[in-house]
């Protein structure tokens, strides 16, 4: 009986989706683990793993690689698909270009939508399974990175509309709702990103350029969470998942926060506290 096969986005060494490529290697199943840069994908091909180049952003390096898995799987389709790959850009949205909110856009909403279309028919030959890793972010919405956080917002969106979509075909949707977990998503942002001079944000340029709204959070290795997302996505899981620390809190504040119930942690963590008039400076 042939292996089940899994096609992982965003391999890069060190990441989450490296992480994934192993862990599921691990289990027996056949891995395509794909990105763009290929000195960053060689490491997997000791371990038996099928490395892929694939930018989720280019339709012709998307169809390229559809094609070759295709191939590779003979007739039996695609087991599962993990959309995994995606990029971050932490700056306050005053600042930043609109260049800059169209690129985290195109690859982690585009690009989760043309991965997904373009392997859908080896999907449906298996009747198989898309895992999209989304983000607390998108319950906890922290400042300066208002990019990031709507567009993992639109991911839930689109995987509980194509959930519905699917279902005809036996082709199960899960969304994976990510809390912290060390990976290269602030590693991979543009160096030399800054807060331009002048910036009414300028007191906060710290927070901004040296991530320090990041000390102290704890996080888990992304072996640690792929042995869950393994455990979750060979078993029966649901539609809906919440792995890594902080993605408890975070399951509990969709259903109880209010809008600006964060606002005096923001306000204290980002260092927008001493940008508020003296006598409004707690919210």
């Amino acid at each position: 009986m042939a292996s089940k096969s899994i096609l992982i986005t965003g391999c890069s060494k060190g990441g989450i989706g490296d992480g994934l490529a192993r862990e599921f290697k691990s289990r027996g199943l056949r891995v395509f683990a794909a990105g763009r840069d290929p000195a960053r994908l060689a490491h997997l091909h000791d371990l038996g793993i099928t490395a892929l180049i694939l930018d989720v952003t280019d339709p012709a390096s998307i169809a390229t690689a559809a094609e070759t898995v295709r191939h590779a799987t003979d007739g039996r389709g695609l087991d599962v698909l993990v959309n995994n790959a995606g990029v971050n850009h932490v700056m306050p949205f005053a600042d930043c270009a609109a260049d800059d909110f169209r690129r985290v856009f195109d690859a982690n909403v585009v690009g989760v939508f043309a991965v997904t279309q373009a392997f859908l028919p080896l999907l449906i030959d298996a009747r198989g399974t898309v895992a999209n890793i989304g983000s607390v972010n998108e319950v906890f919405l922290p400042p300066f990175q208002a990019a990031y956080n709507a567009s993992k917002a639109a991911v839930a969106a689109f995987s509980d509309t194509i959930r519905t979509e699917l279902l005809p075909f036996g082709v199960r949707v899960v969304h994976i709702k990510t809390g912290a977990v060390a990976s290269n998503l602030f590693r991979s942002e543009r160096p030399g990103d800054k807060v331009p001079p002048g910036s009414m944000y300028s007191p906060c340029k710290d927070q901004v350029e040296d991530r320090s709204f990041l000390e102290g959070t704890r996080f888990a290795t992304p072996e640690e969470y792929a042995k869950e997302v393994a455990n979750d996505l060979l078993g029966k899981p649901g539609p809906v998942l919440w792995r890594g620390p902080t993605a408890g809190i975070g399951r509990v504040l969709s259903y109880f926060a209010w809008p600006g119930m964060m606002n005096s942690v923001y306000l204290k963590n980002f260092g927008l506290g001493a940008l508020m008039p003296s006598k409004s400076k707690s919210v």
